[in-house]
């Protein structure tokens, strides 16, 4: 064979080579990696010598390799690249051949690879800003389901507040009658309790509508700690519960609302009680982190799986049981945070417990 019909079989090779990447891509869409591991089955049977060809394709710090790559003695690469950041490369290669002369890469090899390279790096581009498109797309979706929901909430608490109020205020007045059996004293008092929890759902819901206006002071998160635990400690160790407290006593004050505060810390313990039912311990921790002062809530109870950490700060989720949770908790958590120029952070783990830790600025400028 003359060196032009060499050259036109290997041309012929190479574009049939990158006519089945492009099939290869089309059909599969922007799974990188399913592209990546057909792309190596690809290129070796378009090499001058296909038999002894092997492939090796990086991305970032992921290698694929077609299985005698590790054998080759003799490489050409090309970059992947976007722009002039360079993230990867494919590689071709030559398993050590058994004649005495070793294989030489042609020149329409080495355009091949040139090519194929360019290829995959548009591919992986693509399928970069389409996954970036997703992103937005569920992030607003998110935000618009948040909007909805707020809206929502605001209507009913508004809705609820004023009959509810009556409720609560007849009850009461019954009561102060005196002219109740027991059997009604026991009924009345059950209603009076229904009420003041359906009203702190209420408040909850117009919390996380934002139709509460905070009440800016400065506050210290020791002290906040020190007496939502004064009301509840009790109850918890007849539970098993192990309160444990690590408080900084040089705790700078934070210009916070100390009502959210509280709610927030209720919010939490309640959280990590639920989460210890044989009990278990609940370490509670202040610190100072630069310009920040750390709250810690953290639990040694059943922890949490990947998925229902992502879902925990979402509106109305709970994993409680019915009639034992609104799933609202976490939710008006997060924007109270928010509402204070904080962050919350999550780590947790199925049987390693949970742990919440809270940043809040010291001084309070603008909303990152």
């Amino acid at each position: 064979m003359d060196s032009t019909d060499l050259k036109l079989r290997e041309r012929v090779k190479e574009l049939n080579c990158l006519y089945a990447i492009s099939k290869v891509a089309w059909e599969a869409s922007e799974d990188i990696e399913v592209i990546v591991k057909k792309i190596l089955d690809i290129v070796p049977k378009a090499m001058q010598f296909a038999d002894l060809a092997e492939a090796s394709i990086c991305i970032e710090n992921q290698t694929y390799n077609t299985p005698g790559f590790n054998r080759c003695k003799h490489f050409i690469e090309s970059p992947l690249s976007n722009g002039r950041k360079k993230y990867g490369f494919v590689k071709l290669g030559y398993r050590k051949n058994a004649g005495t002369v070793a294989p030489v890469f042609l020149k329409e090899e080495k355009h091949l690879i040139t090519a194929v390279a360019q290829e995959l790096s548009l591919f992986i581009k693509r399928a970069a800003i389409e996954k970036d498109k997703q992103k937005l797309q569920i992030q607003l979706q998110h935000v618009e389901r948040l909007a909805f929901v707020g809206e929502l909430s605001a209507g009913i608490a508004h809705e609820l507040n004023e009959p509810l109020g009556r409720i609560l205020g007849f009850a009461q007045l019954i009561k102060k009658s005196g002219r109740l059996n027991e059997q009604q004293g026991e009924d009345i008092e059950r209603i009076i309790k229904a009420s003041l929890y359906t009203r702190e759902i209420i408040k909850k819901l117009m919390i996380f509508s934002r139709q509460m206006p905070q009440q800016i002071a400065k506050v210290n998160l020791n002290d906040i700690v020190n007496n939502i635990l004064y009301f509840i400690d009790v109850r918890f160790h007849s539970r098993g519960i192990n309160i444990i407290k690590e408080l900084d006593k040089k705790l700078p004050e934070i210009k916070a609302d100390e009502v959210q505060m509280s709610q927030v810390m209720v919010n939490l313990i309640t959280n990590a009680v639920y989460a210890m039912p044989h009990g278990g311990d609940v370490t509670i921790k202040t610190s100072v982190k630069g310009s920040q002062v750390s709250l810690v809530v953290k639990d040694s109870g059943t922890g949490m799986t990947a998925e229902v950490k992502e879902k925990i700060f979402e509106p109305f989720f709970t994993t409680k049981p019915v009639g034992q949770g609104t799933g609202l908790g976490l939710s008006v958590v997060q924007g109270i945070i928010d509402a204070h120029y904080g962050k919350i952070m999550v780590t947790s783990s199925p049987g390693s417990g949970s742990k919440f830790e809270i940043l809040l600025p010291v001084n309070q400028t603008s909303k990152r």
